[in-house]
């Protein structure tokens, strides 16, 4: 049946083009209208074939056809066929001009062209003075403008689609066609009754007046046209959308919690006349310190209800009646500025809460390596014992004694000045940023004496009179000494040596002769734990030194890494 369906509009046209034709208010007129109106509900695009009609259905559609059949009045078949315009003209804006738009287009000239020629001063004006030859336009010419519909494209399957009809366009061409009809019969009055004068007045000022409206509606230069205010009057739909832009903005930087700032705007959406109520759930997570899941609502519950979901957000509108397209649009509109300012809220949340985790982190970290320094430091005075022990059983005990002693009273001053700072960084942290500074002549000597045992050799260059930031120096040192004695383990012939620099700047380097560092882990160095670093001494401590040095002003880098000079240096930027 959808393949037959190009024959039956045509047999349609050529049914109420007999019926036009035929002698007014005769019984041929009648039959060729039956014939027309029966094609026409084969053909009809507002209920599918296949639907089965109820009684009223039937019944009303029996009721205007007997009316219109018995009276056969004028103006009806006028408004019929300026219906049919509006339907086939709807069709040619709905549908793809290169498909089926064409043999639309011509069933629209052909009734436009037989309602003014015909219809219009015979059946509705009842003109007995056509002039000469229009009978024979009309009878002769006109049906033979429906001929390109035997060729041009049509395919009866995209009839059973659903948008086949478009009421919004359908309805302006009835109304174009009601206003052509209309001004014809008004202009007679400036025409001397002249019906095709007034004819061709009317279509000629109408044309210029679509003409105008089309260079105002888009101009191409200057303002944007009459569509920029018929779109911003469609997303308005009674709100200016700009206030209420506005005030959600102003919530967005004066909230902090992404929770206060859905509620207040969704208290801003209640303001909004078309609106009846709201709910909204949010499944996010966790925020700050209470987590789970958040829903609200305000208003009331309607039968009808628009739901939306942004991101982590499910709102959900509630309105007096079915939402049009156009406020379905604006309703979409709202949820998602609402979505995308939550979701913003929640993130900047989210970053907050990281960044204070990371703190923390960073915090607890360096005390860790602090503590772990100072066990180190305690670990060689308790090897000391040890070793004294050892020793006092061949070489005379008061000797050994003082020793051991003199070291202690050396050692403990600065064990207990290290814990002493360790202590203050728990209490504030941001003292670990600046750090002690004393002279180099006194931390070097310092270092000298704990580090005596160490196997390492000491060089220092220049005046040693200046200041040199004592933690940093001492977190730098024993980092890179502990890691340079775990390599000495797997190369005994290994030689360390610590250089102290003063000029122009304070400059610490901690060299070894052993291996370098594999190319695999230079990438990482500074920037993360490495993998394996057990088996190379290069974890944590390097990173968090790194990070400290850089609060103060200085740069750890790896300044050599050759076979036989593998150098760490902390210098001022």
């Amino acid at each position: 049946m959808l393949r037959m369906r190009r024959w039956v509009i045509l047999a349609m046209l050529l049914s109420l083009h007999a019926a036009l034709m035929a002698p007014a208010e005769s019984d041929f007129e009648r039959i060729w209208l039956l014939i027309h109106f029966g094609l026409f509900l084969i053909w009809q695009p507002f209920i599918s074939a296949e639907r089965e009609l109820n009684v009223i259905a039937v019944g009303l559609l029996m009721g205007i056809t007997t009316v219109v059949l018995y009276s056969l009045a004028g103006w009806m078949l006028v408004t019929w066929i300026a219906i049919l315009i509006g339907i086939m003209g709807g069709k040619v804006f709905t549908l793809q001009p290169g498909r089926r738009g064409l043999f639309y287009l011509v069933a629209v000239f052909y009734l436009f062209a037989v309602l003014l020629m015909w219809t219009v001063p015979v059946s509705l004006l009842k003109i007995s003075n056509l002039p000469a030859g229009i009978y024979g336009v009309a009878f002769m010419l006109l049906p033979l403008t429906l001929s390109p519909m035997l060729v041009l494209p049509f395919r009866g399957e995209d009839e059973a689609t659903n948008q086949v009809f478009d009421f919004f366009y359908s309805l302006f061409v009835f109304q174009l066609v009601v206003v052509l009809v209309l001004g014809s019969i008004a202009a007679m009055r400036v025409t001397e009754n002249q019906y095709f004068q007034a004819v061709l007045l009317t279509v000629l000022s109408f044309a210029g007046a679509l003409f105008v409206l089309s260079i105002m509606w888009g101009p191409r230069a200057g303002f944007g046209g009459l569509r920029t205010y018929f779109s911003r009057y469609l997303m308005s739909v009674g709100m200016p959308f700009e206030l209420w832009m506005r005030r959600v903005a102003a919530l967005s930087e004066g909230e902090s919690s992404s929770a206060q700032f859905l509620a207040h705007a969704m208290q801003e959406v209640a303001l909004t006349p078309w609106i009846m109520g709201g709910e909204w759930r949010s499944t996010g997570g966790k925020e700050g310190n209470s987590g789970g899941e958040k829903a609200g609502t305000f208003g009331i519950k309607t039968a009808h209800a628009a739901s939306f979901r942004y991101h982590q957000l499910d709102v959900t509108f509630f309105t007096a009646m079915p939402l049009s397209p156009a406020l379905f649009l604006h309703a979409r509109l709202l949820a998602q500025v609402i979505g995308e300012f939550y979701e913003g809220k929640r993130r900047e949340q989210v970053l907050k809460q990281n960044a204070y985790m990371q703190a923390v982190h960073e915090t607890g970290a360096r005390l860790t390596h602090d503590i772990k320094n100072l066990l180190q430091s305690l670990y060689a005075l308790t090897s000391a014992g040890i070793a004294h022990q050892d020793a006092s059983q061949h070489l005379p005990e008061r000797r050994e004694s003082s020793r051991y002693e003199a070291m202690l009273v050396r050692q403990l001053p600065q064990l207990s000045k290290r814990l002493q700072t360790t202590l203050d960084k728990l209490q504030n942290p941001d003292i670990g940023r600046t750090g002690v500074a004393m002279t180099a002549q006194d931390w070097w000597a310092d270092v000298t004496t704990r580090h005596a045992g160490s196997g390492a050799t000491f060089l220092v260059r220049g005046d040693l009179n200046v200041t040199v930031p004592t933690a940093l120096f001492d977190t730098v040192l024993e980092n890179c000494l502990e890691n340079a004695r775990k390599k000495k383990e797997r190369e005994p012939n290994m030689v360390i040596r610590i250089e102290l620099s003063t000029e122009p700047a304070p400059s610490l380097a901690i060299i070894d002769d052993g291996s370098p560092i594999p190319s695999a882990k230079l990438e990482m160095l500074f920037v993360a734990p490495i993998a394996n670093s057990r088996q190379g001494g290069l974890g944590i401590g390097l990173y968090q030194a790194r990070r400290l040095a850089e609060q103060q002003g200085y740069l750890l880098t790896l300044a050599t890494n050759e076979i036989g000079q593998v150098r760490f240096e902390v210098s001022n930027k």
